[in-house]
């Protein structure tokens, strides 16, 4: 950087876990922003490329070669390039490459976006060994022969637990193979069981690290503690600090580690899921970018910018990490739909009766009336979010029962019945 002006980086915008506002807000001071699009971006996003007109730059690269893009950021000069988008990750580095700029090899992203060539490099590391195949569409029985039961459908490509679904038997891995959508491949994963000591507690069996890499060296920036998931695996809610005693943060730890040195991931923001079983901790999966929802979480607890340490990581700035006492539990709790495929989004209730409430200080409803609900989406298909802080976990408890016995959305199936 010269003087007082600015580095450019290129955002390779995607569905993901950074809306375009927000990577706006988080790029003040470190660099000027050049984002590329395509055309099947949200309306919600597309307005905001336009709010945001006069402070960042945008192309639609929708009918873009590779060399017109090339040509866009040799154009624009970019010193580095990032994403926040699962989808968006192998694009990514391409350019990355080609510009001889900071980031992840092209080998590297391929794996981290591919849940079975994932698969079978962590199966060789420590506290990630499960057994898993990709599924043969062909001979169902065979794969599933080489998991056992019960085990886990989810696409090779893909996040939010969007077409992910717990198999208790052939006939419901074969019903699976028909209403999932046939163009998709398919890895079958052991199921992962949790620890019986959390059984009855409020939270899940399973956290996410959040880490940072820069040159080949990693940090750990935080351990995020979760709500149950739902029945079709979807995140219930996140909070800070987590739960779990040091020696399971200690296995916690160690076993993302391991396998960040396993994928060969030397640089941006990853976001490990990792589930607690009874035989120790064990790798769900490694996201090779920002986790979603975590971003806000983390800078209320901690004052930690991840995305701002995404892009200063693209720059090649160097980021210090502090570590920082959370006074408090800092949580979001997501409004989950009930167990349905195809309904109609007609309202929520109970909204009134947690307005002042002392712990909660935000309810987002994201959701618009008329809108499909379908709990095979994933993470996607919630209602809303509800911020907030509570003193301690005993508080947080009754405000999780609160929300969850109050708080209900409405729901017309296609038999005209609301379900509530």
């Amino acid at each position: 950087m010269t003087g007082n002006i600015l580095p450019k980086v290129a955002v390779f915008y995607g569905t993901g876990s950074a809306t375009p506002l927000s990577i706006q807000a988080a790029s003040i001071g470190i660099c000027k922003l050049v984002f590329l699009y395509k055309e099947d971006c949200s309306k919600n996003d597309l307005s905001q490329f336009k709010m945001l007109q006069k402070h960042a730059t945008s192309y639609n690269i929708s009918n873009c070669s590779e060399k017109d893009i090339e040509d866009i950021l040799s154009n624009e000069k970019v010193e580095g390039i990032t994403t926040f988008s699962e989808y968006k990750l192998v694009e990514t580095s391409i350019f990355v490459e080609r510009m001889g700029l900071f980031g992840n090899s092209v080998e590297t992203t391929k794996v981290l976006v591919n849940k079975f060539m994932q698969r079978e490099i962590l199966s060789k590391s420590k506290g990630t060994s499960v057994k898993f195949t990709r599924l043969d569409k062909q001979n169902l029985k065979q794969s599933l022969l080489a998991v056992g039961v019960p085990a886990i459908i989810k696409p090779v490509v893909g996040a939010g637990s969007k077409w992910t679904k717990k198999i208790n038997s052939y006939e419901e891995l074969q019903s699976a193979i028909h209403e999932f959508p046939p163009d998709n491949e398919y890895v079958l994963e052991e199921f992962l069981k949790g620890t019986e000591g959390i059984k009855n507690s409020f939270y899940g069996d399973y956290v996410s690290v959040e880490s940072i890499h820069q040159e080949g060296n990693s940090t750990q920036v935080s351990i995020t503690g979760k709500l149950p998931l739902t029945q079709h695996f979807s995140e219930s809610g996140m909070f800070l600090p987590h739960p779990f005693s040091q020696s399971i943060e200690d296995e916690i730890r160690s076993v993302e580690s391991e396998a960040i040195k396993a994928l060969n991931i030397t640089s941006g923001t990853t976001h490990t899921e990792i589930k607690i079983t009874d035989e120790g901790p064990k790798i769900i999966e490694v996201n090779g970018r920002m986790g979603g929802y975590v971003s806000e979480i983390l800078k209320r607890a901690t004052g930690t910018d991840l995305i701002k340490i995404t892009l200063q990581i693209s720059l090649n700035q160097e980021v210090v990490i502090h570590p920082t006492p959370i006074p408090k539990v800092y949580y979001q709790v997501f409004l989950t739909p009930p167990n349905i495929e195809n309904g109609i989004y007609q309202g929520i209730t109970g909204l009134d009766i947690i307005n002042d409430h002392k712990d909660i200080t935000h309810v987002q409803i994201t959701k618009k009336e008329g809108e499909i609900i379908d709990s095979r989406l994933g993470t996607e298909n919630n209602i809303g979010i509800v911020y907030g802080e509570s003193d301690d976990f005993n508080q947080f408890g009754i405000t999780i029962n609160l929300l969850r016995n109050q708080v209900k959305p409405v729901i017309a199936t296609q038999q005209k019945e609301v379900l509530q």
